[in-house]
């Protein structure tokens, strides 16, 4: 679903897609979050998972695309598993390098990134104990996706994140039809919200696991894709990308945060210049 305006297109310039639910997603396992379950939603497994997915599949290297939590995972699938990703584009994360320091969250919001507030929130435990039936689903995601109330406020913001005292009143989204929030409410209520959730409470996983990466460079050719009206992703965050990807291809779209909804056209048209460009001038390595 989060791909639909732009698979048609993919397939269009002759590629085979898979669209795979991470975990805690659709039809995937939901684990509990607890210390012995924390590996199962870091970045690490989510690595190990797509390469075992592509063997399945019948393919030793793929490319591979991400936005949002996708678009942090298809880094560090590639920094995990030299020559398995053999191109990578992301629609609006920024790559983020290997630390040797761990910052926790609270830290990170409170000295370097305020607007990541939204994700104390969502490792709180507070959403879970909130949002329980499918209307509450529906409601919540509608607050992610830019609903409004009758008087026109906003059921989300970056800093505070979801405002729990007007979600059950938002209406329509701009980005996204009734038919697809309900499919996503009906995906969504088969586990609840805690399996989304938890990929915001892997960041000591994810520090740990990445230990073994220092040092290691992603020089495969990448295509960030910025959205420039992006409150939670900003383009600041993208400042330094090039001096770690020495392969990179920008390109910009204005649109927000849903940048693949709200400019299909744009963001289609940014990766097919840059498979037709890049990507296919090399098909020979794939």
């Amino acid at each position: 679903m989060g791909w639909r305006y732009q698979i048609p297109a993919l397939t269009k310039l002759g590629l085979r897609v898979v669209a795979p639910d991470c975990m805690g997603y659709g039809r995937t396992d939901a684990p509990e979050f607890s210390k012995e379950t924390a590996s199962r939603y870091g970045f690490k497994q989510c690595a190990d998972d797509m390469k075992e997915l592509a063997r399945q599949l019948g393919t030793s290297r793929i490319i591979l695309g991400g936005h949002d939590w996708g678009g942090f995972a298809i880094y560090r699938i590639a920094l995990y598993h030299p020559g398995f990703v053999t191109h990578l584009f992301s629609i609006c994360t920024p790559y983020a390098p290997p630390s040797k320091e761990y910052v926790p969250l609270e830290t990170l919001v409170e000295t370097r990134v305020p607007y990541f507030g939204y994700q104390l929130q969502f490792v709180s435990g507070e959403l879970e104990k909130t949002i329980k039936s499918k209307r509450d689903i529906r409601q919540f995601l509608l607050s992610l996706y830019g609903g409004r109330t009758p008087s026109g406020e906003f059921g989300f913001n970056v800093f505070k994140g979801v405002l729990l005292d007007k979600f059950q009143h938002l209406q329509r989204s701009k980005v996204i039809s009734e038919e697809e929030l309900n499919y996503y409410a009906d995906e969504y209520a088969r586990n609840g919200v805690h399996g989304p959730l938890n990929w915001y409470r892997t960041r000591e996983q994810n520090y740990k696991d990445d230990l073994s990466l220092l040092g290691r460079k992603l020089d495969i050719p990448v295509l960030f894709v910025l959205a420039t009206q992006d409150e939670a992703l900003r383009p600041s965050l993208s400042r330094n990308m090039s001096k770690y990807l020495p392969n990179l291809t920008t390109a910009e779209v204005v649109a927000g945060h849903w940048a693949l909804w709200q400019a299909p056209t744009e963001c289609n048209e940014a990766i097919r210049k840059w498979m037709e460009g890049v990507v296919f001038t090399g098909k020979s390595k794939l």
